[in-house]
């Protein structure tokens, strides 16, 4: 059997998760294998999916197309006599992932090459992010310019989004370009991802795929904090959001899961750049205080700081607890 693959690409926080949630709660994703990469050493992603009781093997701490690249192999490898059942694989990358380091894997093993078919590269792209801030993500400006479908999620109706689309198909015009909100919207079908045999191959022939050094980490950096007990929900949003004014430029992407007073849940952050979000909607997250912070040029201080003001959250509340005895 040879199974068609998927690559999922997109900047941090553009919504791929958000994609495969969709596809396998209308069932467009029952008989494939979920491979999930987060760059981070908490896995978000990948518990959500894992969550769902669909078949997938998580991938964290670096990305597919390098640092853990040969844990991707592996898995291509095993997932034959793992899933036998299983007739297509889904490939969701880090949002800093170049997506040119993973396409030659697919031709460059005999293995690989009689097992499975590359049939899309998909890049889902945030819609509230302007073209020009866009291109200048190295990452996110390389992973449109390799897609053969492309998705604008979460856009906003009152910009030009005439102008954003010629915009994009300027940077890649190749690729089938779709807009939906992938939290509201019907998702795709299968098939608008797992296209013909060789499709992929076919519709960027015309594309060049540059090759430049990159290391590991491709100038991103992943932090994370962990602590222990409950805070009140008020005064951590309000700490988290002064600490959001301070913290400069270079912070990408939050995600985070945290416990707060008398709730059976815990609240969720999700944070793209300055949009920042809390709810309790849990979908199988992770069960802990845990705080991912993904970005560049973020000292390991400014982390430990914003540590230190949710530990004197506790301590607080300690001391009312020791004043009411």
């Amino acid at each position: 059997m040879i199974r068609p693959v998927c690559i999922v690409t997109g900047f941090l926080g553009a919504g791929k998760t958000t994609l495969a949630l969709g596809l396998i709660k209308s069932g467009e994703l029952t008989d494939a294998v979920l491979i999930v990469n987060d760059f981070g050493d908490a896995s978000f992603d990948s518990v959500q999916i894992g969550a769902t009781g669909t078949a997938y093997r998580a991938m964290d701490g670096g990305c597919v197309c390098c640092t853990v690249k040969d844990d991707l192999l592996k898995t291509l490898h095993e997932i034959p006599g793992l899933f036998p059942d299983k007739t297509s694989v889904w490939i969701e990358t880090s949002g800093i992932s170049n997506p040119s380091d993973l396409i030659p894997l697919f031709e460059g093993s005999s293995f690989l090459s009689g097992s499975y078919s590359l049939r899309s590269v998909v890049a889902v792209v945030d819609g509230r992010n302007s073209f020009d801030w866009l291109v200048a993500q190295e990452s996110a400006a390389e992973q449109v310019s390799m897609a053969s479908v492309s998705i604008i999620n979460q856009h906003d109706k009152a910009r030009d989004l005439d102008n954003f689309k010629r915009q994009l198909q300027s940077l890649n015009p190749l690729s089938d370009l779709h807009v939906l909100s992938l939290e509201d919207e019907p998702p795709l079908t299968i098939d608008t991802f797992l296209g013909p045999a060789n499709y992929y191959a076919r519709s960027q022939s015309l594309i060049s795929i540059g090759h430049g050094h990159r290391h590991e980490s491709h100038g991103y950096i992943t932090q994370t904090i962990r602590w222990e007990g409950t805070v009140d929900e008020s005064e951590f949003v309000d700490l988290f959001s002064e600490w959001l004014e301070q913290i400069g430029p270079g912070l990408l992407r939050l995600k985070g899961t945290v416990r707060t007073h008398f709730n059976d849940q815990f609240m969720i952050i999700q944070g793209v750049r300055r949009h920042v979000t809390f709810d309790y909607n849990h979908s199988g997250w992770p069960s802990e205080n845990v705080l991912v912070v993904i970005g560049r040029d973020i000292e390991r201080e400014v982390i430990d700081s914003l540590l230190g003001h949710i530990l004197s959250l506790k301590n607080k509340e300690m001391e009312a607890e020791i004043c009411q005895k």
